[in-house]
Formats: structure tokens, sequence, C-alpha cells
């Protein structure tokens, strides 16, 4: 490691080392300052990554990631591993439809990916954004408002664990105890949606998705 880093402070090496390797994302509001030092070394993270580990580091102006294309031990099988890796048909269709509403927030809000600020959204908007948009895409054949939620609700703990989205807490005057309803929960789209970019999917994708044969956990 240290013919990659030698002119570099070792402390703060080892602390970018550190936090790309406990989660899949390191923000940059998690800490600005290692972060910045991070980006302008760009170069000596991505050589160490490549030629120790093969994997590519991804920067960009909120956001870190480490990405390897396989896997190493083939003993493990795919739900063994721990990365945000959707298997089952309907958490992709509700991704994909997450990815959509972020979108679409993005504009509404006049905001780029890279801006300092996240857009922020209600749960009860995303779900009706959901909603409307599979009757467009299957019209009579669009699954009834309790799938649609229940979709997008057994997709939920992965989006929070993995840092998709995050819940805003707000100071109301509910008493001990009490909580919000689903759909008056406030959440903040996380820059690692941006690393998806369903722009690039083909026209009807969402309908072959909801079409295709379920996928049996594996």
């Amino acid at each position: 490691m240290t013919s990659h880093f030698e002119k570099l402070n070792g402390a703060r090496v080892t602390a970018a080392l550190n936090v790309l390797g406990e989660a899949p994302f390191f923000y940059r509001d998690d800490d600005p300052e290692l972060f910045q030092f991070l980006r302008r070394h760009r170069a000596e993270f991505e050589r160490f990554y490549a030629e120790l580990f093969g994997w590519e580091l991804v920067i960009d102006a909120r956001t870190a990631r480490l990405y390897k294309e396989r896997w190493h031990n083939p003993a493990l099988r795919p739900t063994q591993h721990d990365v945000f890796d959707l298997t089952r048909k309907l958490d992709c269709v509700g991704f994909l439809l997450v990815l959509e509403f972020y979108e679409r927030l993005l504009e509404q809000h006049n905001l780029a990916s890279d801006d300092a600020t996240s857009p922020r959204f209600l749960f009860g908007e995303l779900f009706e954004f959901a909603r409307v948009r599979l009757d467009e895409e299957l019209g009579a054949a669009a699954p009834d408002d309790e799938a649609v939620r229940k979709t997008l609700r057994g997709l939920w703990p992965a989006l929070v664990r993995y840092r998709f989205v995050r819940e805003v807490k707000e100071d109301d005057d509910r008493g001990a105890g009490e909580s919000r309803e689903d759909d008056h929960v406030l959440y903040e789209a996380l820059p690692a949606l941006h690393h998806y970019d369903v722009r690039r999917l083909a026209p009807g994708t969402l309908a072959r998705a909801l079409h295709a044969p379920e996928e049996a956990s594996r």
C-alpha cells in the first residue's frame, strides 16, 4: 500500500480506505474534508484499487463508491453477498418506479444530481406517482392500490439500509409513541439514486418486468 500513497497523509489514507469499505456509498456530507481529500488524490486511490483488487473507484461531486465486476468466492450464493442486489421481480419493478420518481423530483425542484440540496418527498407522493405510472403503462392490467403499496413497502428496507433514501425527522405535536401514517412520512432522496440512470432503459421496461415470470428467491 505504501507505494501507492507514500506521499500522502497516512492517517487520512487509512480513514478514506475504511469509509469506502464500510458501506456501498460514501457521501460528501458524511465527512466533507475526507471526501475532498479523496477527490484531490483520486488518481492514487484509483490505481490502488485497480492494481490490488481489480475494482473501479467511481467518484462524482457528491458520492464515492467501489465497483467490482465479479465475485471471487464461488461458495457464496447471490443472496449471501452483502450488497444492494435485487433478485425479486417486484423489488426490481419498485426500484424502477423509484428511479423514475427521482428524475421527476429533480425536474420539479429544478435540481441537478450534483447540487448540494437533495429533493424531499412524502411517501404518499411516491405511491401516487407509482399508481398513476403503472396505470399509464398497463391500463386495465395494472395492479391495484394495495399491490402497489406492497411493492414499494417490500423494497423500502433495502433502500433505507443502503442509503438511497433517508427518513427526515420532523418536529411536530405528536405525543410520545405516536407516529405518522406511512403516506405522510417525509424522506430525502440521496445521491446514490443518480448512479442508476433510468433514462438508459428502453421504453416498456416496466411492462416487460411485470409480465416476466417471478424469479424464485435464491
